[in-house]
């Protein structure tokens, strides 16, 4: 009689453990020719190291799907006769969302016989094919793996060589030296603008974090010097964005709750046909839940964001209709004291709010032509609005208007680019681009405290740029490329006309180890408001200010030292010259973070130069582990327009950056799974101009000794970041419990001085910003 039971309950563990092995998802996605995109119908695409394999071969549309694929890490290898084979790992497999991935093949110089499985690929190759040196892929996955990466590409890119943070509470970024307004951001192959929350509130080309969701992004390229012909107004970086596609086949969905706010996502066929697609993402955030770790100071701010994509494939080609938006606002949380014997730091009497609003919206099409053509074209619309009001109380305790900014600056765009390839080894991508420029600013500024309102800033209206490229990749066999172009662009404010060449060569010593070099002139716009200062008559005087210029030079030596553990090394000089400069001052645009009263006239006769050697060794994730090890020691010098060369304010010298992590599964059939990432940032001290103490007590605030600019120094910038994060795999969905500590240590950052009216002096102002966000996941 005891043996009934016993045998049911084996066989209700039997059956239990079958379920949980039953857990298992699609991988599917499309083959095409990297530079025509025409599908590749017959290649084979094999998930490497299963037992018993699985694998799929495109159908004439070139789509493959490999169905019943267990919960996992793979690695795909995919070949096709009279293309190069290629491996695609860290593909990942959880239960609440099928994976889709779309590969580009590169046409084969030699035989045009099947290939066999002879090693692997470097993962992070980008994938723009005519970048060569300083570029690099970045997947939606590592956003949200990296340690202090806050799903924010900006933050995770400071984990990569020659890239420092500007601050630890923001995400602008310095490349190579250069101000973080150097850095271009791109979205569907047009320039938009820095798409982050409060972007530009105190440092120009970064804010607090990106407006842009991790479950919208698309795997796309981060590079940092000697860019391709087809990048234009880019002195320093650039970020190349896509948004994915969203699922043709199936709805799925994405909630999610944590400190930071609430984020809700979706994505499905828009018609039974499954050739139409949407996804949208929205976010909605407030800092209220941690206010009470931030600084007694910190203001109170909140923000939401809306990223979509819509996606139809139709025989006249595939059409796609894309928008990405953010609305911020931020206000002093503290209470006006209006007992002038009372007071102690400014914020006891001034009262403040701000707000900024971005976003870009576009229409994108892609036709081939031929089997050999595909056009691109695009409209895109694009804008930045802010507002920034702050009034003061008087010994009276009346409240008095110290400052009103009020901007509005955005850009049409349209493009048209053509690939094609002409012959086997050599394909040209060439295209040309108009953007309106418009504007609408207003910045006003009290000249003393309780003074009428002075006009700094007061114009409306629009300018107008062309830019157009060409550029020719030659594979002259598999061991010799190169890459040929040519960018130039026309300001019609300026009536300027830039030529600006570019070239890259590609030696391939072994299978295992290559050296390139590459060469680049770029040249970028200032700001709208730089052009549209007034001067005391009225008039402009940067109206006809020139584009600042660089030459960018990079020798790069890659080693592929096994098949996940990559050695790259880049030294690299940039001269920077036509800067704008006030003359006979300390003063260059390649110091300028942020000043919204800034009202100099300047002239183009600055000059700059950044120097150094980057070094990256990378294990990519296997094995259930990765690490990024990076360094950079550099010099940036810059020349004002007294003509004597100094240390830059982003020159820190050195940066180090050690991260890595640990994954684990386990449960029945691997359905729960552990990570911990850690990343360790150590930089030198930011520099400054020193203090004038007299001069600062007498006007009760800041003011620097500008003739000995950034002869002072901080200490050095070492701080933690952690991620960990856990999750559960169901049958119909993913559920994942995450932890992301920024600055876990409370390392301190320098925010400048203030004037103590109790004290009558100056005192430092540092911040221990440590950025928390405890989040639940549900994707089903």
């Amino acid at each position: 009689m005891t043996k009934i039971p016993l045998l049911l309950l084996m066989a209700c563990i039997f059956t239990l453990k079958a379920n949980a092995q039953e857990l298992t998802q699609t991988i599917r996605g499309t083959v095409v020719d990297e530079v025509s995109e025409i599908t590749l119908p017959g290649a084979t695409v094999l998930l490497l190291n299963t037992e018993p394999s699985l694998g799929a071969v495109t159908d004439l549309d070139g789509e493959f799907r490999i169905e019943n694929v267990p919960l996992g890490r793979y690695t795909a290898f995919i070949s096709y006769v009279g293309y190069e084979p290629i491996t695609i790992g860290d593909i990942v497999v959880h239960s609440g969302k099928s994976n889709v991935v779309n590969i580009k093949l590169k046409e084969s110089l030699t035989s045009l016989e099947e290939v066999v499985v002879t090693g692997e690929s470097p993962k992070d190759l980008p994938l723009n094919d005519m970048a060569v040196v300083s570029a690099r892929v970045f997947t939606v996955e590592e956003t949200e793996r990296y340690a202090g990466g806050l799903d924010d590409p900006a933050r995770m890119a400071t984990a990569f060589a020659g890239v420092t943070s500007a601050s630890i509470g923001q995400n602008a970024i310095v490349v190579r030296g250069n101000a973080p307004k150097g850095v271009q951001w791109r979205m569907e192959g047009i320039e938009i603008p820095s798409p982050s929350h409060f972007a530009g509130a105190t440092t120009t080309g970064g804010g607090f974090v990106t407006l842009l969701s991790n479950h919208v992004l698309d795997n796309s390229d981060f590079l940092t010097g000697a860019f391709p012909a087809e990048y234009g107004n880019a002195m320093s970086g650039v970020f190349d964005m896509n948004l994915r596609e969203g699922n043709n086949e199936e709805h799925e969905h994405t909630f999610k709750a944590g400190m930071l706010g609430v984020d809700f996502a979706s994505e499905g066929p828009l018609s039974k046909s499954k050739t139409s697609s949407y996804l949208f993402n929205y976010r909605y955030s407030t800092l209220g839940l941690i206010q009470p770790i931030l600084p007694e100071e910190a203001n109170t701010i909140r923000y939401q964001d809306l990223s979509f994509k819509l996606s139809f494939h139709t025989k006249a080609g595939e059409f796609a209709l894309w928008g990405i938006g953010g609305n911020d606002f931020g206000e002093n949380n503290n209470k006006l004291i209006t007992d002038p014997s009372e007071w102690e730091l400014e914020d006891d009497f001034t009262d403040q709010e701000y707000g900024f609003n971005v976003g870009a919206t576009g229409i994108s099409h892609k036709l081939n032509l031929s089997d050999n053509t595909l056009l691109k074209t695009s409209i895109v619309a694009s804008a930045n609005d802010a507002f920034w009001d702050v009034d003061r109380l008087n010994d009276q305790g009346m409240l008095l208007p110290e400052t009103k900014v009020k901007t509005l600056t955005g850009t049409y765009s349209v493009s048209a680019v053509i690939n094609q390839k002409l012959t086997k080894g050599v394909s040209n991508r060439s295209g040309v681009l108009f953007h309106r420029h418009f504007y609408d600013l207003s910045i006003q500024e009290a000249i003393d405290h309780g003074q009428p309102l002075r006009t700094l800033v007061k114009e409306n209206g629009a300018t107008y740029r062309w830019q157009a490229f060409t550029q020719t990749s030659y594979r002259f066999s598999p061991l010799f490329s190169t890459n040929i172009g040519f960018h130039s662009q026309y300001f019609t404010q300026n009536e300027q006309l830039t030529l600006e060449p570019r070239a890259s060569w590609k030696w391939n010593i072994t299978a295992f180890k290559s050296i390139s070099f590459g060469y680049g002139n770029h040249s970028q716009l200032e700001g709208a408001k730089i052009y549209q200062i007034q001067d005391a008559f009225g008039s402009l005087p940067n109206r006809d200010l020139k584009l600042g210029r660089a030459h960018h030079l990079v020798l790069s030596y890659d080693w592929l030292i096994s098949d996940d553990v990559r050695l790259k090394v880049e030294p690299y000089y940039q001269y920077l010259y036509d800067v704008p400069v006030i003359a006979d001052s300390t003063f260059s645009m390649l110091n300028f973070e942020q000043d919204w009263f800034f009202d100099q006239p300047l002239e183009n006769t600055g000059k700059g130069k950044n120097y150094g050697l980057d070094i990256t060794l990378e294990k990519f994730f296997s094995n259930n582990f990765y690490y990024l090890i990076s360094g950079s020691v550099f010099q940036a010098k810059y020349r004002g327009g007294d003509g004597t060369w100094r240390d830059s304010r982003f020159n820190r010298n050195y940066a180090f950056n050690i991260l890595g992590g640990k994954e684990w599964q386990a449960g029945v059939s691997g359905n729960k799974w552990w990570s911990i990432n850690l990343g360790l940032n150590l930089m030198g001290g930011k520099r400054r101009s020193p203090l004038n103490h007299s001069a600062s007590i007498m006007a009760q605030e800041e003011v620097l000794d500008e003739n000995r600019a950034y002869e002072s120094r901080e200490p050095a910038t070492n701080y933690m970041d952690m991620t960990i994060s856990f999750r559960k795999n169901k049958s119909k969905y993913s559920s994942i419990w995450s932890l992301q500590i920024k600055n876990l240590l409370g390392s301190p950052d320098f925010d400048g001085y203030l004037y103590n009216y109790k004290q009558q002096t100056m005192v430092k102002q540092e911040s221990a910003i440590v950025i928390p966000n405890l989040s639940y996941k549900i994707e089903f």
